[in-house]
């Protein structure tokens, strides 16, 4: 169990951890000497019952507030303190209404320091807190009167704590918001933070995101305890080591995952609630803060106009830099020319689509995401686009493995997707039109190669475009040619003579293995002049039989497909699932040259995906061409 301790500076959280547990919760040299806390302090007790609570000690000082939401975002039970002599401060009411914004419903408030004040100035205070609390609705929520230093109530506030239910542990793969980074002697590299789904234990290999460095688990500590494995809801320590981790590279923020969950996204849509006194601005600049992380984007409201006070809706935020956040995330939105909160709640769709999707399909969508059950969001979000992908859904929401949404009604299962009959037939009516205005106005080449069509499919995602094109062409619809797809009734045809020369430009390729020849190298090879064979092969590649990597060499499919399998291989065997463009020549064996423009057009091809010096697969070749 994780218990966050939210108020304003000087209102003795940090005291009342000591009280606690005997841990001083100020580690900074800086926070010692101006006796306030800055940064996240973390302090840890074991109940009668065995457990182990987490304490995370957050700052009240208003300077400090994206520390204070790197804390308390995480935790499940919150103490809310307030100096009796001071009552509700400004930092008070903030921090209340981030807890009230992001939906933590179990909160306590502890009346601090009762020891300095008398009776009057006690009841005043109890009612001054009731009243806050009550506007905030939490009126449930209960005042346990405290002085930290003589240690009046500290037991009252202890059994408390005791009385809490364990949080349900949150089911899916591992993840692990990162809020400290150290490299102690001896230990290497340490990360801490809360597990916030999964279970991880000494050995396994995790991803570092968004930077998609490989680690392994060298050690564990819970609650400063040596331990083999750490579950949801654990306060812990990490060692881990990887061929690229370094402490430069990592910052909070960044997350600790399951390689399965890796998926960086740069638009997201969040179901949000505007604070009391103002709302978030349609196209206006703002931080969002989700995990320990903070980014700065751009809010896109679904109505174009600016939110009033207190209303509840969904914002979609275009992220300026990738970030990492699932769905149920909390999140917090600040204004980022004042600084100031204007509102929060949780992440629905952390893959909101770029793409121009009308406005009521959209809503639909949204109301979809929305539902909390995961077969009948699924459900709902297929009727509402007219197509799902289970996996993305599943890895948006962190499910087990092996979740199975079922088949809807009316739905066709292609490339891993689900596709509504009637988006099957929209789909296909669309590219018949596109395919004859094409082929009317190249009457001399074989068809469009799978990327160029799936865009002309209409406001559909890529990978569901292609789906749908596979159904059409086991339907009949579309016929494929080499790398292109045409239809039925078109069949143009090569020449005799450019037929002879593709069965000899074929064998050279074929004898030639990974490394083609260039263009002039097949010039000397048959004779003839330059510009005749750049024209035949330029004919050749509109006829879906070979590709243009590099400006002066065609490769044949099968050469690409077999540089691809390379690449596939490399990247399964490495520790990071990612190779160097040197190590693929060393394998490749075809010149440092030609490899930059193969994996470059591997890139292209959206078969590989590049991050900084390491290329990872993105998917088969065989996707791309059908």
């Amino acid at each position: 169990m994780i218990v966050g301790l939210a108020g304003h500076v000087d209102h003795g959280k940090t005291a009342l951890v000591r009280a606690l547990t005997g841990i001083d919760a100020d580690r900074l040299p800086e926070e010692k000497k101006r006796g306030m806390t800055i940064d996240l302090g973390f302090a840890h007790l074991r109940l009668r019952s065995g457990a182990t609570v987490g304490f995370v000690d957050v700052p009240g000082h208003e300077r400090f507030l994206t520390n204070m939401l790197a804390g308390v975002l995480s935790a499940g039970t919150v103490l809310l303190v307030v100096a009796a002599d001071d009552g509700p401060m400004p930092q008070t009411r903030e921090h209340l209404s981030i807890l009230r914004l992001t939906g933590v419903r179990d909160i306590a408030c502890v009346v601090s320091k009762v020891d300095r004040v008398d009776a009057t100035r006690l009841a005043a205070a109890r009612g001054e807190i009731r009243d806050m609390l009550d506007r905030a609705g939490y009126a449930d929520a209960p005042l346990l009167e405290v002085s930290s230093l003589t240690g009046q109530g500290v037991p009252g506030v202890l059994a408390y704590i005791e009385s809490r239910p364990e949080p349900p542990a949150a089911s899916g793969l591992f993840r692990l918001a990162i809020d400290r980074s150290f490299s102690p002697p001896g230990a290497g590299l340490v990360v801490t933070g809360t597990v916030a789904a999964g279970s991880v234990a000494v050995g396994d290999r995790l991803l570092l995101s968004p930077s998609r460095l490989a680690a392994r688990v060298r050690g564990i500590e819970v609650h400063h305890a040596q331990a083999g494995s750490a579950s949801a809801g654990d306060r812990c320590a990490l060692a881990i080591s990887g061929p690229r981790v370094e402490r430069a590279r990592l910052k909070r923020g960044d997350w600790l995952i399951d390689p399965d969950l890796h998926e960086p996204t740069t638009r997201i849509d969040v179901a949000v609630r505007a604070v009391e006194d103002r709302g978030p601005r349609h196209a206006a600049r703002a931080r969002i803060h989700f995990g320990t992380d903070a980014i700065s984007g751009r809010v896109l409201t679904q109505t174009g106009a600016d939110f009033a006070a207190n209303e509840e809706g969904v914002v979609t935020i275009a992220l300026e830099r990738p970030g990492v956040c699932l769905y149920g995330d909390r999140a917090i939105l600040r204004d980022e020319a004042t600084g100031r909160v204007v509102a929060g709640g949780h992440v629905l769709d952390p893959f909101s689509p770029g793409r121009r999707v009308r406005r009521e399909q959209r809503a639909a969508a949204l109301a979809a995401h929305a539902i909390a059950a995961p077969v009948a969001a699924f459900q709902a979000l297929s009727r509402a686009e007219g197509w799902a992908d289970p996996r993305r859904f599943a890895l948006a929401r962190n499910l087990p493995r092996g979740f199975d949404p079922g088949t809807p009604e009316g739905a066709i299962r292609a490339g891993g997707v689900l596709i509504s009959s009637e988006t099957i037939d929209a789909v296909a009516a669309g590219l018949t039109r596109h395919l004859r205005s094409f082929h009317a106005a190249y009457p001399d080449r074989m068809g469009q190669a799978k990327a160029a069509l799936a865009r002309a499919a209409g406001a559909l995602p890529g990978e569901i475009a292609e789906a749908a094109m596979e159904v059409l062409c086991v339907r009949g619809d579309l016929v494929r040619e080499g790398a292109v797809w045409r239809l039925p009734e078109h069949r143009p045809s090569l020449t005799l003579a450019d037929e002879a020369l593709w069965a000899r430009v074929r064998a050279r390729l074929e004898a030639a293995a990974l490394r083609p020849p260039r263009v002039r190298e097949l010039v000397e090879m048959e004779g003839g002049a330059l510009e005749e064979m750049e024209a035949a092969l330029r004919r050749f590649e509109r006829f879906g039989r070979l590709l243009a990597v590099a400006p002066n060499r065609y490769f044949a499919l099968e050469t690409v497909a077999e540089l691809a399998r390379l690449a596939a291989e490399m990247a399964e065997g490495s520790e990071e699932a990612g190779f160097t463009a040197a190590e693929f020549n060393k394998r490749s064996g075809i010149g440092r040259n030609l490899t930059i423009e193969v994996l470059e057009y591997l890139d292209k091809m959206g078969v590989t995906r590049r991050a900084g010096d390491l290329r990872y697969m993105a998917r088969a070749v065989g996707e791309v061409w059908g």
